[in-house]
């Protein structure tokens, strides 16, 4: 052999010997990630490599480099796996949504009039029903409603005809002009809606009154523990939000059940997210792992993730139900904010249990956990008024409640049989999905012959509110164009006619506002019409003089009567938390409640007339075809400031300044009459920068002012919530992205949900070639949001990916081992084994 052959060969041997070397190096932290310690990994890897270097002359570093990971997957699955994971989801027994016909009662285009299914509530789908739980309903609940909805329509007829009535006194002086007409007209209406509105929380007040002179507590029950026929899912759609909030009212919720009912083995907890983001995806698979982990029940807390958001909430919820409703009698459905007890859970449960006849039961939740000083107000209201108005809707509509969406319990099987909500024709905004999802369920399960509830006795059922007026004024934006769809829906066939009281008033809730509008302009004209009007003392053919005739003192009485009518009820709700001692003392004392009262007044009326020119422009846009797109809500005020609030309320500013000016001009007189409506919209921006302070929301809460009887006495599912002692590790998001993918326990976790749930078609060929190259030769850093999306939705690339990383990704390593060392050390337990499917390799596991 030559020289130069000879130095050939030693140079072909020490390349070879180098990619072995990198080979092994990267073997090595392969098994690392796996979860071996530092020391086993290195011995491993060069055990498996030996034979390899022996028999294989790699022709580049990347061949080595993959031969030796195939080596580590197959060593890998051949070592005995420890795992804490357990299934991913319960037995799938595919169920259907049946879809209901709302079509209208009243056929115009067919020249037919059908007025007894809009009269007479017709339960369709009794029938139905009764077939599917082998049983006949029984109405126990008709005499007592009869006669509460009778007394409460006498009451609110009498209010409305005798305010109609003094207001066509007072316009009609002199004769009733086209304005005064429309005046009447719209007063009208407004009338209506502030009589049915106090006489409901009137009778709130008074039920609830009772019940503090009684006040005998009730020893608390429990369902049957182990009862197989009644097993309870407990359901939180998310969509992009907050994964630590959710995962720590995740967990704080479980733990609170578990102390309330250590032997119940009847509830599953759901993680249903449709989710778009990647970043936040990951970022919630992590938690859930790590909850299973931390409170043990890895067979009872389950996550799953559609890739295709079709029907927003309601197709997530309809997901499930498909997927895995067949399996459970009961689901408790819940919001990204929502908090409930587990006391509070049981009780719904046990309600269920001892009602066969009952479809749905409502739980009022209430206002907590706010920060900002518009998040406090609102919850003071909550706090005073809130338990009014539950009270007061529950009283008079009895077994014809409603359902808020959330903090429900809700029979699985009628749901499926009744609630499949249909797309309304036309398009969006009045046509297309059905937004208010809830109401109408509530509906049609009423009209299938169950009974719907309000528990308004029931506490520990929680929410969060919106931290700022924009965040307030966004949320009522999309709660508008639902509740207008509404309209098409409100004489749909069948419905019982409490149920279509139901959407009236939602539907009401906001076309109030642009008719307080108009009301204030027709009285404007009105005033400034008096001013510019010459008195007429002698009319010709009359020999006498025509005094005027005074009504100043029905005016009087006709506005502190309307006056009364929506303050009344603020001093009904104050007088009851006055009079009960401990709730007293737990709100501040008497003075503080009175202040907060005062200050929760003073805010709320000079923020209602901001309301009213948002409220009238959301209708209007609405019903001139504007829309809205699906967007998560905003849980923190981080980000406000005085450019957002300007460009929120830059034109109820306008407004007002340009009414002050204008009644100024025309007459003082009116000027002084609006300045309450006036100011409130002229302070519509430092109204809303106050309001999104949460220095001075903590600085309320520190003179325990504007507070709620959670903050002085929290339950322990609060106290656990915000004792934060669920962390999920932070990192950034490629970081997540690199971990998901290169780590061998968090790539195969991925997988296996995604071929447990996938539902889009893979990516065409040459899309996913581009995509696979992108990511291998310049890195995780230079995806898009929408590539990384892309990569995790198809188990196939990012099963190539995961070796592909490992060779083409050296600087991601250090970092990642570093990661996962922190991370261990932190867990405090040993190092585990990525779960597998029997039989096959670590990175291709099911």
């Amino acid at each position: 052999m030559s020289s130069a052959t000879s130095d050939q060969l030693g140079s072909l041997e020490a390349r070879w010997a180098e990619r072995w070397r990198v080979a092994v190096e990267r073997a090595s932290a392969y098994l690392e990630a796996a979860g071996l310690e530092r020391a086993e990994a290195e011995a491993t890897a060069a055990e498996l490599v030996a034979p390899l270097a022996a028999s294989q002359r790699p022709e580049s570093e990347a061949e080595a480099i993959r031969l030796a990971l195939d080596e580590a997957q197959r060593a890998l699955a051949r070592a005995p796996l420890v795992t804490s994971e357990g299934r991913l989801a319960p037995s799938s027994a595919p169920g259907a949504i049946r879809r209901q016909s709302l079509a209208p009662a009243l056929r115009w285009r067919r020249g037919r009039w059908l007025p007894r299914p809009v009269l007479i509530p017709r339960e369709t789908r009794e029938g139905a029903s009764r077939a599917a739980r082998g049983r006949v309903l029984r109405p126990l609940i008709d005499p007592i409603a009869r006669r509460r909805r009778a007394t409460f329509f006498v009451l609110i007829a009498t209010t409305t005809v005798w305010g109609i009535w003094t207001l066509a006194q007072i316009l009609g002086v002199n004769g009733l002009s086209a304005v005064d007409l429309a005046h009447l007209a719209v007063f009208s209406l407004l009338i209506l809606w502030l009589a049915q509105s106090f006489w409901t929380l009137a009778a709130g007040f008074v039920v609830l009154f009772l019940r503090w002179l009684r006040r005998t507590p009730q020893p608390a029950r429990l369902p049957d523990p182990n009862d197989a026929a009644g097993r309870v899912a407990i359901v939180m759609p998310i969509y992009n939000e907050d994964t630590e909030r959710v995962f720590n009212g995740l967990l704080a919720m479980w733990q609170d059940l578990r102390r309330a009912a250590p032997d119940d083995r009847r509830c599953d907890l759901f993680v249903l997210s449709d989710t778009t983001d990647p970043d936040i995806w990951l970022a919630e698979i992590e938690a859930w792992r790590r909850l299973r982990q931390l409170v043990g029940d890895t067979d009872r807390i389950f996550y799953r993730r559609r890739d295709r958001n079709v029907g927003r909430k309601t197709g997530n919820i309809e997901d499930f139900l498909t997927r895995f409703g067949a399996n459970y009698a009961y689901m408790v459905v819940l919001d990204a904010d929502s908090l409930m007890t587990g006391a509070s859970i049981l009780e719904l449960i046990r309600r269920m249990d001892e009602n066969p006849s009952v479809g749905l039961i409502q739980a009022p939740p209430k206002l907590v956990r706010g920060k900002t000083l518009f998040a406090r107000i609102l919850q003071t209201a909550g706090e005073l008024y809130g338990p009014l108005s539950a009270t007061g809707l529950a009283y008079w509509a009895r077994g014809e409640g409603n359902y808020w969406g959330h903090n429900a319990i809700i029979r699985i099987r009628p749901f499926m049989e009744l609630c499949g909500l249909p797309a309304l024709p036309g398009r969006a905004p009045l046509g297309g999905p059905i937004l208010s999802h809830d109401f109408v369920e509530a509906a049609l399960m009423r009209r299938g012959g169950w009974q719907v509830w309000i528990a308004d006795d029931l506490g520990g059922s929680y929410e969060e509110p919106p931290p700022t007026v924009e965040d307030f004024a966004v949320r009522d934006r999309r709660w508008c164009q639902g509740n207008l769809q509404h309209a098409r829906i409100l004489i749909a066939r069948h419905l019982h006619w409490v149920s279509r009281l139901h959407l009236g008033i939602g539907i009401m809730s906001y076309i109030t506002s642009p008719l307080w509008a108009l009301f204030l302009l027709l009285s404007a004209l009105q005033a400034w019409e008096l001013t510019q009007r010459e008195p007429i003392y002698f009319a010709e053919g009359w020999p006498f003089p025509i005094l005027p005739v005074s009504v100043a003192d029905e005016a009087l009485l006709l506005l502190t009567v309307t006056l009364g009518l929506l303050f009344v009820p603020k001093i009904l709700g104050l007088i009851l938390a006055l009079i009960d001692t401990p709730r007293r003392r737990a709100l501040g004392g008497a003075a503080r409640l009175v202040v907060s009262a005062l200050l929760e007044t003073l805010y709320s009326a000079l923020l209602a007339p901001v309301m009213m020119v948002l409220h009238s422009w959301f209708v209007l846009s609405i019903l001139s075809g504007a829309s809205i797109e699906w967007k998560p809500q905003r849980r923190s005020a981080s980000g406000s400031g005085f450019g957002i609030a300007a460009r929120a309320f830059f034109w109820p500013t306008v407004i007002g300044f340009a009414a002050a000016i204008g009644a100024w001009i025309a007459t003082p007189l009116l000027f002084w009459w609006l300045l309450p409506v006036t100011a409130g919209l002229v302070l519509a921006i430092p109204l809303a920068l106050l309001g999104a302070s949460e220095r001075l929301g903590e600085a309320a809460a520190r003179a325990r002012l504007l507070i709620v009887t959670e903050d002085s006495e929290p339950p322990e599912v609060i106290k656990a919530l915000d004792a934060r002692r669920f962390f999920p590790v932070q990192e950034p998001p490629i970081a997540r992205f690199v971990r998901t993918v290169m780590e061998p326990h968090a790539h195969s976790l991925h997988l296996r949900l995604v071929r447990a749930f996938r539902t889009r078609p893979p990516l065409p060929p040459k899309e996913r070639r581009l995509l696979e190259r992108k990511a291998v030769h310049l890195g995780p850093e230079y995806l898009e949001a929408n590539e990384r999306r892309a990569i995790l939705e198809d188990p196939e690339l990012l099963e190539r990916l995961h070796v592909e990383a490992w060779v083409h990704w050296p600087e991601q390593q250090p970092e990642l081992l570093s990661f996962l060392r922190r991370d261990r050390m932190r867990e405090g337990a040993e190092p585990s084994r990525p779960p597998q499917e029997p039989g096959r390799g670590v990175g291709v596991a099911a």
